[in-house]
């Protein structure tokens, strides 16, 4: 089992509501790998006039 380690950010549109947050992010790492553990560091409010927001995610996957 060979771990990475990811630090990225990730765009949460106005559509994704808080409750469904973690599925959002979860479904986005799993294309990656298997997730081990994961966090949110850091959120940013975006420039673009539709309301967005940067998530800083970092997390662990294994290949």
């Amino acid at each position: 089992m060979k771990l990475s380690s990811v630090d990225f950010y990730l765009d949460w549109p106005v559509s994704i509501k808080l409750k469904n947050l973690r599925k959002f992010v979860i479904g986005y790492l799993e294309k990656k790998g298997d997730v081990i553990r994961w966090s949110i560091v850091d959120i940013q409010n975006s420039s673009d006039s539709f309301g967005t927001k940067k998530l800083k995610i970092k997390a662990v996957l294994s290949n």
